[in-house]
């Protein structure tokens, strides 16, 4: 098996646009042949090029090496190690260096990948679970869900733009899935997570809990789920994929 933390240079294979704001990059690499998922929820660290291509030198590229700035981390999904091949999604927000890029991406063109990794792993024996994710978090939370044991259950809360941004969410689990919408609440992006502590049914002891949001969010909730909603914090995973003011996400 590959390691998985070195660097990998990849080529974009195709480019899909799952919702309006919602764009999957797929890509391979003969470096990611062999490389095994680390965890339902797993990431990747991506660094750009100036241009489409770092050139024939690839990540021994003298750009390679100044681009530090532009590393950003996604969830890594469908990673198929016999075939070297894997995706990203990114939310089109059209700000930073990664949101141009995403705007700009086509097939053919080259990036450099460092994964996967990942902590949040699924234990047969735990069959209760809680889910919650905003936009940026939703390639993760449907991964998790995928991957959910047959015979577990799982509430599931997804803030998203607008009914347009909703995309299928499969699982072998059970799973009550309530989508929260900015057109039909008051409130920033990444606001709605911070208030869902009253509507939430499934949390207790014994009960699973990953979030994935942005970050005041992210801590609202979770002060929430350890002193109000009897969340065991060993069974709690907490993750802030974004911070309000910050031009990447």
């Amino acid at each position: 098996m590959r390691r998985s933390g070195a660097p990998r240079l990849c080529v974009v294979t195709e480019v899909v646009d799952l919702t309006p704001r919602l764009r999957r990059v797929r890509f391979r690499s003969d470096d990611l042949v062999g490389v095994e998922s680390v965890s339902p929820a797993q990431r990747a660290t991506i660094v750009l090029p100036e241009g489409r291509t770092f050139g024939p030198e690839g990540v021994e590229s003298e750009e390679y090496a100044g681009a530090r700035r532009r590393r950003r981390t996604y969830t890594l999904c469908d990673l198929d190690p016999a075939a070297g091949t894997a995706a990203i999604d990114l939310v089109r927000h059209g700000e930073g260096i990664a949101g141009r890029w995403v705007e700009r991406v086509e097939p053919g063109d080259e990036f450099v990948l460092s994964g996967p990794m990942g902590k949040f792993h699924l234990d047969p024996s735990h069959t209760r679970y809680l889910l919650v994710a905003d936009e940026t978090a939703l390639p993760a939370l449907r991964e998790i869900l995928a991957q959910l044991p047959a015979g577990a259950s799982a509430e599931v809360h997804v803030e998203v733009a607008d009914e347009a941004e909703k995309i299928d969410l499969p699982s072998p689990a059970t799973t009550d899935v309530t989508w929260w919408l900015h057109s039909e609440h008051d409130g920033d992006t990444g606001e709605l997570v911070g208030r869902l502590a009253p509507h939430l049914r499934t949390a207790g002891p014994g009960v699973v809990v990953w979030v994935g949001a942005e970050a005041e969010a992210v801590t609202t909730l979770r002060t929430h789920l350890l002193t109000e909603a009897g969340v065991e914090r060993a069974l709690l995973d907490a993750v802030a994929y974004w911070r309000r003011g910050r031009a990447e996400r």
